[in-house]
């Protein structure tokens, strides 16, 4: 190996070395950094996300969530609980189900609200096991929770969900 012993040589290598790490750092960064969710077309009866709900819909009521779950208990009669945001897709798509949907269901179902950025949904959210919103919980009327699923739902399988769920 030759050495060279001129010092614009030496610099020179120095910089080359710093620069190709500093391409890396950037190549790896834009790669590691969050992408937007692939938004596929949705399943038949599905909402897209661009619809999104109305600001007194059903599902942007920022009513105390844990409130409204115990009042909805002392009813006596089924609850649907849904915890999401208002800013994630899959979330804005199942708050235009919903907001569909639920409204047939008064008086035969009690809807109970739960955003997620809120503290008293954050505190009823302490009582479930489950780990991403969308979540829904399809609860009997003695309070034990029938079915749940995370993600979206379709109109037409919110029905068939709330359908079973009155039937139990």
């Amino acid at each position: 190996m030759v050495k060279s012993t001129d010092p614009r040589l030496r610099i020179a290598a120095v910089v080359a070395v710093i620069a190709a790490f500093a391409v890396l750092i950037v190549f790896k960064t834009i790669a590691a950094s969050p992408r937007a969710p692939a938004v596929t077309e949705p399943a038949t009866g599905a909402v897209s996300a661009a619809a999104t709900p109305a600001p007194g819909a059903p599902s942007q009521s920022k009513a105390n969530a844990l409130v409204a779950y115990d009042d909805a208990r002392k009813t006596g009669k089924p609850i649907y609980l849904l915890f999401h945001s208002l800013t994630c897709v899959p979330c804005v798509e199942i708050s235009a189900v919903v907001d569909k949907v639920v409204p047939g269901y008064e008086g035969r179902v009690v809807f109970v609200n739960a955003i997620t950025t809120e503290q008293s949904a954050q505190d009823l959210a302490a009582k479930f096991k489950f780990e991403y919103i969308p979540t829904s919980f399809f609860i009997k009327a003695d309070g034990t929770v029938s079915d749940s699923f995370t993600g979206t739902l379709s109109d037409v399988e919110m029905n068939a969900r709330l359908d079973k769920l009155i039937a139990e």
